[in-house]
């Protein structure tokens, strides 16, 4: 009659949504504001280290030699949304307006300038200002899944404004 036969039925969809699960699911933290979390992060200095050497000592043998150097250590926040790719603060980069990207998407939408170099060219993406159509061609094509998430507004020149480096 088929009432004791079980469903197997996944949400899992894609690694996003299984990333979202595991954060929303699993980390306590995931309420907290962010500013609040960077704020309480240790330096990464040669204590820190230490510490997780003591702490882990199997796994911290199996790091290769240049993280365990902590002045190459670096703290991004901020993502690029199509490529993953971290955005160091104050380093050039292009934003969606913040009023369409909280309708679009939700959240911030980043995108790199080395993804801008990658398609355009060195030169040409300093000259260029804002993404253009062969940029959005490029997004479309190897960061489908992403751009799957937006509409087709992010996808004008007038969407987006430039964040220029800090000097």
């Amino acid at each position: 009659d088929g009432t004791n036969s079980i469903t197997s039925h996944s949400r899992m969809t894609s690694l996003d949504d299984l990333s979202l699960s595991i954060d929303g699911d699993l980390d306590p933290n995931w309420g907290i504001d962010r500013d609040l979390l960077l704020q309480v992060l240790p330096e990464a200095d040669g204590k820190l280290l230490e510490a997780m050497g003591s702490l882990f000592p199997e796994q911290f043998e199996t790091l290769p030699v240049q993280v365990r150097d902590a002045t190459r250590w670096r703290l991004y926040v901020k993502f690029c949304f199509f490529s993953g790719l971290p955005i160091a603060d104050g380093e050039m980069h292009y934003k969606v307006l913040d009023e369409l990207a909280e309708q679009v998407y939700g959240e911030e939408i980043v995108l790199s300038h080395d993804v801008m170099e990658a398609v355009n060219g060195d030169i040409s993406a300093e000259i260029l200002q804002l993404p253009n159509q062969k940029v959005y061609r490029y997004l479309r094509k190897h960061y489908a899944q992403q751009c799957s998430k937006l509409d087709d507004r992010v996808f004008r020149r007038s969407a987006w404004f430039r964040v220029a480096p800090e000097v």
